[in-house]
């Protein structure tokens, strides 16, 4: 099994490089994420992360014998040194191990344990990045990052949420310091803000200092 080519849909697709997944967490967000937010997740456990590297030889962890590499295999994060590296990838940080069983432990989908191996003639030098995944090699599966997407936009309400609760206490706070003991109506000090400046317009400047009111009147000091 191959990974599915850069035209399909999303939706169309099992597996998905490193720079896909970024692409559609990127557009569902609005904002430019990178694959430094993929490791962050990957660091808490949250994000599987997969080895593909078509034709590697992989033998088995009781040495039952050996098999190639024909679709990706899970990373496992038992090993905290192994996470880690593999999660330093993400950060383009290459992993160079000093030889073949520091290489990370993986696991297929019948839940055997494997991990990479080479012909005598054909192991890679010493610190060589050949013993781990490359940053190309790393893939995750579209229902995992699925699954993640509720955690990781609820997650990012709450924090709008606190910020704009935090930037509406602060106007609030600005304001009685703007005007001492005046008493003055929000309509007039919202005329007085889009004089200063033609880059505000009154009646927004209104509606924020009427939300601001409204989100610190129970507590209000000053």
């Amino acid at each position: 099994m191959g990974i599915t080519g850069n035209k399909q849909h999303f939706h169309r697709k099992q597996w998905l490089s490193v720079q896909q997944a970024v692409d559609h967490l990127s557009a569902l967000s609005e904002e430019p994420l990178t694959s430094a937010h993929l490791a962050d997740l990957a660091d808490e456990q949250l994000l599987n992360l997969y080895w593909y590297r078509p034709g590697q030889k992989l033998s088995l962890e009781d040495h039952r014998g050996t098999r190639e590499l024909v679709e990706p295999v899970r990373l496992c994060y038992e090993n905290a040194s192994d996470w880690h590296a593999i999660v330093d990838i993400l950060r383009n940080n290459p992993a160079l191990p000093a030889y073949e069983h520091d290489t990370p432990l993986l696991e297929d989908a019948d839940g055997n344990r494997l991990r990479i191996t080479f012909d005598y003639h054909q192991r890679p030098e010493p610190f060589s990045s050949r013993w781990y995944p490359t940053y190309a090699e790393l893939v995750l599966k579209r229902n995992d990052l699925e699954q993640l997407e509720p955690h990781l936009f609820t997650s990012q309400a709450v924090e709008t949420g606190f910020e704009r609760e935090t930037l509406l206490n602060v106007i609030w706070q600005l304001e009685q310091l703007a005007l001492g003991d005046e008493e003055h109506s929000t309509s007039w000090l919202a005329d007085q803000l889009a004089q200063r400046s033609s880059a505000l317009d009154r009646l927004s400047c209104e509606r924020i200092l009427q939300a601001a009111e409204r989100e610190s009147s129970p507590g209000r000091s000053i």
